[in-house]
């Protein structure tokens, strides 16, 4: 064992080193990992659970560390985005007020931004046949070509959905 490792044994009860069944990890690799996922620094992850920060990287090598650490990430990025959801009228009310501003270069600035963000949409495929063969379709060789089509699965799946297949 190395002596870090022994060093943080020490330094933390013995419930603090029981390794979580789901997680694979102890209840302190998940606080650095929530506390990283979150935005903090390694330094001040590393003083806020009380081990050294080499000890932070090498969980960071730890693949259930990598996973815990990237669902929290993910986890705390659907809240920040459902967050924002909440500011869309205070958001659309700041844009308005700037596309009605007495200053040109502000309407002018405002407009140019809001049809920027318009044009970056995207729009997802709209036949929901194609969807189906693309899914009922595996295998693609070096030239991009479909090697194996799954005509059953591909009626099957359009049955389901009360939509005629194509003929192919």
């Amino acid at each position: 064992m190395s002596k870090m490792k022994q060093e943080l044994q020490q330094a933390i009860s013995p419930e603090a080193t029981q390794v979580s069944q789901q997680t694979g990890l102890t209840p302190i690799q998940e606080q650095a990992a929530i506390l990283l996922a979150s935005g903090e620094t390694i330094t001040a992850v590393a003083a806020k659970i009380g081990v050294n920060r080499g000890t932070i990287y090498d969980w960071q090598g730890i693949v259930t560390f990598q996973c815990f650490f990237n669902q929290q990430k993910h986890d705390y990025k659907e809240h920040l985005k459902n967050s924002l959801f909440g500011l869309t009228n205070d958001a659309l009310t700041a844009v308005r007020n700037c596309l009605h501003s007495d200053n040109e270069a502000t309407r002018l600035k405002a407009a140019t931004w809001l049809l920027e963000k318009v044009a970056e949409q995207k729009t997802g495929e709209t036949n929901a046949r194609a969807v189906i063969r693309a899914q009922c379709t595996s295998g693609v060789d070096d030239w991009g070509t479909l090697s194996h089509f799954d005509d059953k699965a591909y009626k099957t799946e359009c049955k389901r959905l009360g939509i005629t297949p194509e003929k192919l």
